[in-house]
């Protein structure tokens, strides 16, 4: 493997450039360490280098799957968002076991678990009932932790926000005092608005005539 064609920052965008015009049999030995470029969307060259590995579609499988199983969820976010998520069915049939493993497995944050739910839907490797049945499976967890949640606990987070929200409109200065005098109950208030975010997104997608499940 010749290193030297490898990007040696986030901000090489010539070798990019390079690898795009360089024959097949020299790029897809170095797939695995551009996968890499591709773990922050917000790195300079990672478009770029998108747009390089979506000429290797085939090629790039074997070292999907090693991602996937590497519970890197930013990284299978931006893999299902961005770079598979055109492929043909063919090739998202490839991957079906490993997307139906992240189906199964929870999310709370980058929510690779509903996208690979809508992939495998959209591909037909999925039932509507089996899909809905993930989802509603979901939803009855995120329920839970919701109820966990006390009515006072709810009063601090109203609270919190509100004394956010002053202090952006008065002295913005003040918010790194804020952040850390109630790091504890800012963590919990983050966690229950995931909760709520990811309740309204599962029942969003279950909605089959509205929502996400449409194939039409």
């Amino acid at each position: 493997m010749n290193h030297t064609y490898l990007p040696v920052d986030k901000h090489d965008c010539k070798s990019v450039e390079a690898l795009a015009s360089m024959e097949r049999e020299v790029v897809i030995p170095l797939l695995p360490e551009l996968l890499e470029w591709i773990q922050d969307m917000n790195w300079p060259i990672a478009s770029a280098m998108m747009d390089v590995l979506l000429k290797y579609k085939v090629e790039t499988i074997p070292h999907l799957k090693i991602i996937f199983s590497q519970s890197d969820s930013i990284w299978t976010y931006n893999i299902l968002s961005y770079l598979i998520k055109d492929w043909n069915t063919e090739l998202i049939s490839e991957l079906s076991s490993d997307l139906r493993e992240l189906a199964q497995t929870m999310d709370h944050y980058e929510d690779t678990d509903l996208l690979s739910i809508e992939i495998l839907y959209k591909h037909l490797l999925i039932e509507a009932s089996e899909a809905t049945e993930l989802l509603a499976g979901k939803l009855r967890e995120i329920e839970e932790g919701l109820n966990s949640v006390t009515k006072e606990q709810r009063v601090i987070f109203a609270e919190l926000e509100l004394e956010r929200l002053h202090i952006l409109n008065t002295d913005a200065r003040g918010i790194l005092n804020y952040i850390e005098v109630n790091r504890k109950s800012l963590k919990e208030k983050d966690q229950y608005e995931n909760l709520l975010r990811r309740y309204q997104e599962i029942e969003t997608m279950i909605n089959t005539n509205g929502g996400r499940l449409n194939r039409e």
